[in-house]
This record gives structure tokens, sequence and C-alpha cells, in this order.
């Protein structure tokens, strides 16, 4: 005790704003607090199997933490306001000046975001966790290993269908055509179970002009030509069109038209430690389904991944292949990731030596054994596709019937073939790929996010806006802020009345009525403390200084907000806005500060306060 008297006594005596607000012990108080939450973070996602569920990076939020955050914030502040009111130097008459007075806010302001901002040191904690117990340097290779065993988890046939393949670099210049609709069975052409594929050159079209639709014009030669289009893609102004020129047979790059692990050519992860925007980071990752028919058909494929295991199965090493699964599930291991399978098992379901045909499948989840077969294949004799040189439709008819008599022996329903090859022969093995790619993106996430700027604003004004409050409360009394509180809402109910008889009544423009009505008011309430200073009740002055100090700052993004309604507006009545297509952009005011906006209203709200303190003084000078 006789150390903080001590500590009291020459803070009294030489710095009395620093001791009045108690901010040395508030400051000391809140650094052991910050120091436990760091702690508690740290030991958090300690289990991997934590880390495998989405959006770990808010569970500070979704547990139970953020309630024990509110009470120690809440028991912090009101012990500090006990102490803190026990004197106020301001209402006893103490010398002071307008920078002390700023001074005493902005002790106010630092103790309560002090004392509310324990969501930063939980996260720092967390993230020193992550980084400390998967460095990037053994992710990177943890993530490469998983992406070179991922070919061989064999969740969809769509992976290793013959339109995947990407290696040589020629299947990434071709395109592959599956709609039977357009296959022209007059030429070269790959079938299995029912699927039909034929590669085609394509030549690139690059249009720039627009219809009265605002929509890309259809290049015109191949609209009279009647050249088939393979697909489009839209990059900023320009629209791409690729149309088929001719059928290229590429029999001598193809081992087998059936599925297989030489067609795979998906990566399953991509690591990328720069700052990455938390949502697009959520909104992509793994997938299964094909890619959609109105995307570049490229999109998806790895050229990598399939040169280096088409590289690994013409190696043919059964000891190799064996380690690149074993050193997956080591992995997997680790991260703690569900799964039934074994090296040798897996090596069983995976190695058919020659043309590695897929013959099992995996499951994604533990419970998906809709299909048991004990891992044995479907016994559909196998029919040699690459030496199909069809000459006209009926050959390919009676080709097709052939297929399905062979399917319709062996129990399959021939109207989808490929879909029931899958499900005849899901084994009863599994892997969680989806907690492992849970893992992966959470892990990078909590390494790259850039979590400071995304929350610190919500912070900032929760701690501006209960220290305007309590400065309220010092500088005036109980019986002005009690008043203020009434004052606000009454004229809240009445803006409210007026706003609703007005839309009922008037009808139109209701946002703009809104906007100005309580733009006229809040103007004429700040004005109120310099016009009447002297003249007016105390009190009735008192009640309308509390309202500006805790309201200027929204009275500044009340008028940001009309400027950029207007400016809206202005750019929505410009010609052919309507039209347009894709639809133009109108940056306004608030969109071109985007964030900079918190800082900004920050900024002037503490200018602001500082020189209102001018107006305080004169107006606690005036006579009761």
């Amino acid at each position: 005790m006789n150390f903080i008297n001590k500590i009291n006594n020459y803070l009294i005596q030489r710095y009395p704003t620093i001791w009045n607000t108690r901010i040395v012990w508030m400051l000391a108080i809140s650094l052991l607090a910050h120091i436990v939450f760091y702690f508690i973070g740290f030991i958090s996602h300690s289990s991997p199997l934590s880390l495998q569920n989405s959006r770990v990076i808010d569970d500070y939020f979704s547990s139970g933490v953020i309630m024990v955050h509110i009470i120690v914030s809440m028991l912090m502040l009101v012990g500090w306001l006990v102490y803190m009111f026990k004197n106020n130097g301001f209402k006893n008459f103490y010398p002071t000046s307008n920078l002390k007075l700023f001074g005493q806010f902005m002790c106010y302001l630092v103790i309560v975001f002090a004392s509310i901002s324990f969501y930063f040191p939980y996260m720092f904690g967390f993230r020193t966790y992550i980084n400390v117990t998967y460095p990037n340097n053994e992710l990177v290779k943890n993530v490469n290993i998983i992406n070179k065993a991922f070919p061989f988890l064999t969740f969809s046939y769509q992976d290793y269908e013959l339109d995947r393949k990407a290696s040589p670099k020629i299947f990434n210049e071709l395109y592959c055509e599956k709609d039977p609709n357009l296959i022209d069975y007059n030429k070269k052409y790959f079938s299995t179970l029912g699927n039909d594929y034929q590669f085609y050159s394509i030549y690139q079209v690059a249009i720039t002009e627009r219809d009265e639709n605002y929509q890309f014009k259809y290049p015109a030669a191949e609209y009279k030509n009647n050249v088939s289009l393979a697909y489009q893609t839209v990059e900023n102004d320009t629209c791409y069109y690729f149309f088929k020129k001719e059928v290229v047979d590429v029999s001598a790059q193809i081992k087998t038209a059936d599925l297989s692990f030489y067609n795979f050519s998906r990566k399953f992860y991509e690591l990328d430690f720069s700052e990455i925007d938390y949502y697009d980071r959520y909104s992509n990752g793994y997938y299964t389904e094909p890619v959609p028919y109105d995307v570049d058909p490229k999109e998806g494929k790895n050229y990598q991944i399939n040169k280096d295991l088409t590289a690994l199965l013409d190696r043919n090493n059964p000891v190799e292949i064996k380690k690149g699964l074993n050193d997956f599930l080591e992995v997997s291991k680790k991260y703690q990731i569900k799964t039934n399978l074994t090296t040798d098992k897996w090596f069983d379901l995976i190695y058919f030596p020659g043309n590695f045909p897929i013959k099992n499948f995996i499951a994604e989840h533990e419970s998906e054994y809709y299909y048991p077969t004990d891992s044995v294949a479907l016994a559909v004799p196998e029919v040699d596709t690459l030496t199909t040189d069809i000459a006209s439709q009926n050959v390919h008819e009676a080709t097709q019937a052939a297929v399905v008599a062979v399917a319709e022996a062996a129990g399959v329903n021939s109207t989808n073939k490929m879909v029931d090859f899958y499900n005849k022969n899901r084994s009863r093995n599994y892997y969680e790929i989806r907690n492992l790619n849970e893992f992966l993106r959470n892990v990078e996430l909590v390494k790259s996010d850039d979590f400071v700027s995304r929350n610190i604003h919500v912070y900032i004004w929760i701690a501006f806006f209960f220290s305007t409050l309590i400065f309220s409360f010092r500088v005036t009394n109980l019986r002005s802020v009690i008043f203020t509180g009434i004052t606000t809402g009454v004229l809240s109910l009445v803006i409210g009345l007026m706003v609703l008889m007005y839309s009922m009544g008037m009808g139109g423009d209701e946002e703009y009525f809104a906007a100005y009505l309580v733009f006229i008011i809040a103007t004429i309430i700040i004005l109120i403390p310099f016009l009447f200073l002297t003249s007016a009740s105390k009190l009735f002055t008192s009640i309308f200084m509390n309202i500006t100090i805790n309201g200027f700052v929204l009275y500044v993004l009340l008028i940001l907000g009309i400027i950029s309604m207007h400016q809206n507006d202005a750019c929505r009545a410009q010609p052919g806005y309507y039209n347009s297509y894709p639809s133009k952009t109108c940056t306004t005011l608030l969109e071109y500060l985007d964030m900079n906006t918190s800082y900004l209203l920050l900024a002037v709200g503490l200018l602001f306060m500082f020189i209102y303190t001018a107006v305080i003084k004169k107006w606690r000078a005036v006579p009761e």
C-alpha cells in the first residue's frame, strides 16, 4: 500500500489529470488482463481437431470467450468509474485549461479502449501458437505431400475423365467436347461408359463492341458461317469467344479413354501467405463438382500436377507410390484427420499397373456407406475405345448399343452408366477430406488475416461514444445527462412520426426528407449552446451541449451520407445507365473513403472535442 500511496502522491502533485482519471492503475490492470487473454488465445486451439471447423477465426465471438470478455470489461469499467467519481476537479473549480480538459477525455478514451479490446491479444496469442506449431516451411512441405497424394483419393469420377487431362501441353490448347449432340461421329472420338469425348483445336475472337442492350456482340463472321462456339470468357471490357476449328486426333498421347489416374490434373490446395481477404478465402477452396459449363474449361486443370503424376505412373514403382501414400497418411495423422485408410489398403485400391484405371472410389465422409462393395470392382468388360475409327453415325449407335448391352448384363442402369459405375464401386474406405481442407484454410487464414484492421473500428467507436458519455457526466451532472437521454428519445420519436406522415401523405424521396430533417434539427441543436449560452437556462443549454458532444461525429457522417446520396443519384441519372451491362459503377464519397471514413471521423471527433472544451468552460462559468 505504501508503494501505491507514494505513486498517487507523486501524481497528484505533478500530474493531477493523470491522478484524477486513474489511468496509470487502469492501464496496469488492463495489461494483466491482456496477458491473460493472450495466453487463452495461445492454448485455445492446441488440438488440431479444433481447426477442422469452418470459420475458426471467428471462434472468439461464437464461443464462451466473448462472455468472459464482457464480464471482465464490465467489472473493470464499473470499478474504475466508482473510484474516479469520488473526485471531480472540474466541478470543484480546480484550475484547468482547455488542454487539460481535452486530456481528461483522451484518458477516458484510452482507458475504455484498453478495457474492452481483449480480442486482439487473444488473436495474437492464437496466431503465435499457429506460427510456432505449424511453421511456414513445414506447412509448405506437408501441402506438397498432400497435393502429390491427393490424386489417389478417388472421391469422384469427374476428375478422372478424359477431358481433365492436362499433359502433354497440347491438351491445354485443345477443347474437349462432351455433348453428344455436338460431336462429329464421322471423325476421331473416344468413348467410355456412355460418355463421348472429342478434341478440337480452337481459335479466339476478341470483341469489345456491345449492342443496344449493352451485351457483347457475337462475332459476325462466325455467326454467318455457323461456327460452333466452344466457350467464352469476359475480362474487363473485352469478351473472348473461343470457337472450335477442327477435330484433332490425340490417340498417340492417350493411353486409355477410361477413367484413369493419367487424367487427373487438379491441385488440392495452394498456399498464399500474403494478406488475403477474409471472405474471399472462405469462398474458395476444395471442391468436388466438375467445372461449370459457362466457365473456361481449362479452369481447375493444372499442367504440372498432371505431368508429375504421369511421370510417377510411367515409372510404375510400387515402393515410390507407397511412400507417397504413407507420407500423406503420416501428415493426416499429425493433423488428426479421420480416416480408416492404411497404406496397404489404399495401395490395393488404386494400384492397377498399365493404364492405371479407376476401379474403386473412396468416400469423403465416414457415414457414406451407401454402396458397400468391399472394394470389389464392377465386372464390366473393357472396350478398346482407342481403335474406334467410326465412319458413320450408324457404327457409333451400334457401338453404343453394345456397351449398353454389356452394362445391362452387369446390372448397371444404362441411362447413366458413369454414375452407376461410380455407385457400384464405392468402397468401405473413407477420408474426411473436407476436414483437411478446413484445417489448411484455417491455419493459413490465421497466419495471414489482418484481423486488426478488420475489427479495430468497432472497438474504437465503442470506446469513443462511451468516453463522450462519461465526459458529458463529468462536465455537467446526472440530471443533465438524464434529461439529455429523454430529449434524444423524444426527438427521435418526433422525427420518426414526421417521416412516417410524409411517406404516407407525400410519398417519394423519403430518404432525402429524413436525412435533411435530421440535418436541420441537428444543426439547430449544435447552434443552441453558442447562441443561448448566457441567456437561456443552464439546464436547457447543457442538454443540447451533451447531445452535441455525443452526436457530432454522427452529424458529420450524416453530411457525408447526404453528399453520397446526391452523387449516386446524379450518376444514375446519366443517359444509358440502366441499359448498361455490366452496370456502370457509381463511386460515391463514402465508397471512395471506404474504411478510411472511420479514421477520418475519429480525427474530426477528436479535433471537435478539443475545440469544444472552450464552450464547455464558458458554460461552466455561467451562474446556476
